[in-house]
């Protein structure tokens, strides 16, 4: 009996700490807000945790007159956990693509991608260094006229003849103000600054979806960066045009795979935006939507477990390949990286080798409904990578939205 009593207790304490982890864990990483549709009143996180909303208290009223409810969290419905904001939430729908798109984007401004010595009779010197540009700063203005290409800024530091310009300059989202004076380089005959600038980028991705009632698409799930800065290249104009597959590089580990292919010359729609979450702008070809419409899941509804991509890796059209979900995090912290996918579906594997470039954005179905984007690969294992959630993307779609009605 003593030895029953023993054992007894030592599972009874590995129960209690296990308890103690996973309400503890809860505490940290369930969402503040669950949204519930169609009348629901219970939901399911993580698998364990069980959120009931509670109709005989307030939480808040928005500004549109909703009353935001409270809802209890709870351990397998038994155990309390903590309380969230429970929001009756109207089902969004969108047409999903999963088509190859080609990109074309103009920065807002120069961004300096590198800093070099001119090299004069008198030595090497750095104009650009010693009057405080950086790499990875964006220039928008040159004697208080804005420039929009690296040729502009070319024409005004021929036209110096080694006298000072002023640069308005970004950096961190500040403007700054320097005086630069070229230096005279004599085996180019011509004054130069020793500043590398980006003005433009073009590539290929996939179209996540288009929202019928805005005209709002999204792409990408990530943002697009200068490949050397690594810095957020903001939008000065741009467009995206029909694209088609005209290759693929396998991915395999250690080396990314990607998609290749080639522009149209049909324009689809204008940029608008490009930040973290991915690329947006105004769909041209509304009345020619193609993509099935679907429900947009929250990010509360997706289960571990198996999903569909949609995405078009040999030019013969959209189709959907088996993955798998492997794990859901629902941190406020890289939001592009939400989801840990595994690709399972023989295709696609042998195709590609899994996910490669070109893929960002292919969209995430589950039970009907579209849950999230496909955004980044594992460089030691190219089956694997992340992805976003469909709420986040539809969320900064409706912001982007509500800047345009201002």
């Amino acid at each position: 009996m003593k030895k029953f009593i023993k054992q007894f207790d030592i599972v009874l304490s590995v129960f209690c700490s296990v308890v103690f982890c996973l309400v503890a864990l809860g505490q940290i990483y369930l969402p503040d807000k669950v949204v519930f549709f169609d009348g629901n009143e219970k939901t399911t996180l993580y698998e364990v945790f069980t959120v009931n909303k509670t109709d005989d208290s307030v939480m808040s009223v928005s500004t549109n007159g909703t009353e935001n409810s409270v809802a209890e969290a709870s351990l397998l419905g038994i155990i309390p956990v903590r309380t969230v904001k429970a929001e009756n939430g109207e089902r969004k729908y969108v047409n999903v693509s999963g088509d190859i798109i080609g990109i074309c984007l103009y920065t807002d401004g120069l961004l300096i991608v590198g800093v070099e010595d001119v090299v004069t009779e008198d030595g090497n010197v750095s104009p650009a260094t010693v009057c405080g540009l950086q790499t990875g700063d964006i220039i928008t203005q040159v004697n208080d006229e804005k420039v929009v290409s690296v040729a502009d800024f070319s024409q005004y530091i021929t036209n110096s003849k080694g006298n000072s310009v002023s640069i308005t300059a970004v950096r961190d989202n500040k403007t700054l103000y320097f005086s630069l004076t070229p230096a005279y380089c004599e085996s180019e005959d011509k004054y130069r600054c020793g500043l590398w600038l980006r003005d433009s980028t073009a590539g290929i991705g996939t179209m996540t979806f288009v929202d019928p009632e805005s005209g709002v698409f999204a792409a990408l799930g990530h943002s697009i960066c200068d490949s050397e800065t690594q810095s957020v290249l903001t939008v000065g104009d741009g467009d995206i045009l029909t694209a088609t597959v005209t290759g693929i590089t396998k991915g395999e580990k250690g080396a990314t795979g990607q998609l290749l292919g080639s522009f149209a010359d049909k324009t689809l729609g204008e940029l608008i935006e490009n930040n973290e979450f991915g690329v947006y702008g105004t769909y041209s070809e509304n009345d020619e939507l193609t993509g099935e419409l679907m429900a947009v899941a929250t990010q509360t509804e997706i289960k571990a477990g198996d999903a569909q991509i949609l995405c078009n890796i040999d030019g013969n059209g959209v189709k959907y390949y088996d993955i798998e979900i492997e794990k859901i995090s629902y941190s406020a912290e890289k939001q592009s990286r939400s989801m840990v996918i595994e690709i399972t579906d023989d295709e696609l594997l042998n195709t590609t080798g899994g996910i490669v470039q070109g893929m960002s954005g292919s969209p995430i179905v589950q039970d009907g409904m579209l849950i999230g984007a496909v955004t980044h690969v594992f460089l030691n294992d190219p089956t694997r990578g992340y992805a976003i959630f469909a709420e986040t993307m539809i969320d900064t779609a409706d912001s982007i939205i509500d800047v345009e009605k201002r």
